[in-house]
């Protein structure tokens, strides 16, 4: 009896340790979300709302200005990344988990090690490449493609997106059972019908790995700088639009927050709550599309 009295001390004391360690790693958070929201609905409830559509105020005025310009680069720059992101990601996942000869399987081995690779790669130096890259074209061939424009952004965050997006859908690929497999390819289905059911039986994965991409794609600002550069006004929808700078929300933090105003302050904490709301929004719709799986 007195064994088990040790034995349920210890086990109430590890019980114990684990639940205030859960809590106070879950301060933090909680922490940041009431503080962004606080500070970002008191902001917003002076200027709603317009204030999601004016332009940046002047810098030390009265005025409470908007982020309409960060929030329509926000959705250029990630609507059109995405796609691009979703069709490189679909074709090297499958060319890697569904490799027949020796020379397929080599290939997507080092696929999955460089994706595994650039996810750990801090993201600013892959917008330094991009910038790197684009002067080297321009001295090499003598043309003069713009480093900071809304071309590049996309570049650069494809390029940092796709490992994620790849090793998402690789990884549903593999789970699919191996008399599905044989069953398949059985009935005499190519290889290109084959890939097309398999993606069929995880779509909730590929729907989750869309969530995952745009979630990082909003929330990325190290790369942006070297790159999309930021804009404090509205994209013209024209045939140029790819070769001028674009703001998007992280860039508009950024600046803002980094400024010695207090209008442009305030307007850092407005495009963080919106930030965060859009973050939430993935998260959720990502959770309800994995428990579909």
């Amino acid at each position: 009896m007195e064994g088990l009295s040790i034995r349920k001390l210890r086990s109430y004391i590890m019980i114990s340790l684990i639940s205030m360690t859960s809590i106070l790693a879950l301060i933090p958070i909680f922490h940041l979300i009431a503080s962004v929201t606080l500070n970002g609905v008191n902001i917003i409830s002076k200027n709603f709302p317009n204030i999601f559509f004016d332009v940046r105020p002047i810098p030390g005025s009265k005025e409470v200005g908007g982020i309409g310009p960060y929030i329509v680069g926000t959705l250029i720059i990630t609507s059109i990344s995405i796609p691009i992101t979703l069709v490189i990601s679909i074709l090297a996942s499958v060319y890697a988990s569904e490799a027949l000869s020796r020379f397929e399987r080599v290939v997507g081995k080092y696929t999955r090690l460089f994706a595994h690779m650039l996810i750990e790669f801090p993201t600013i130096i892959i917008g330094l490449t991009v910038y790197g890259l684009l002067t080297s074209i321009n001295i090499l061939f003598n043309v003069n493609i713009p480093r900071f424009s809304l071309l590049a952004g996309i570049l650069a965050l494809v390029i940092i997106v796709v490992p994620y997006v790849y090793s998402q859908i690789e990884d549903s690929l593999k789970t699919i059972p191996s008399h599905i497999r044989e069953a398949v390819y059985s009935l005499g289905a190519t290889r290109i019908k084959a890939a097309y059911i398999f993606l069929r039986y995880i779509k909730s994965a590929l729907y989750a790995s869309v969530v995952i991409g745009v979630f990082r794609t909003i929330s990325e600002t190290a790369a942006l700088l070297f790159t999309a550069f930021g804009s404090d006004h509205y994209p013209i929808l024209d045939s140029q639009i790819f070769f001028r700078p674009i703001g998007t929300l992280t860039l508009a933090i950024y600046k803002f927050a980094l400024s010695p105003y207090d209008n442009w302050i305030d307007l850092s904490w407005v495009a963080a709550f919106t930030l965060l709301i859009m973050a939430i929004t993935l998260f959720i719709t990502s959770k309800i599309l994995s428990r579909g799986r």
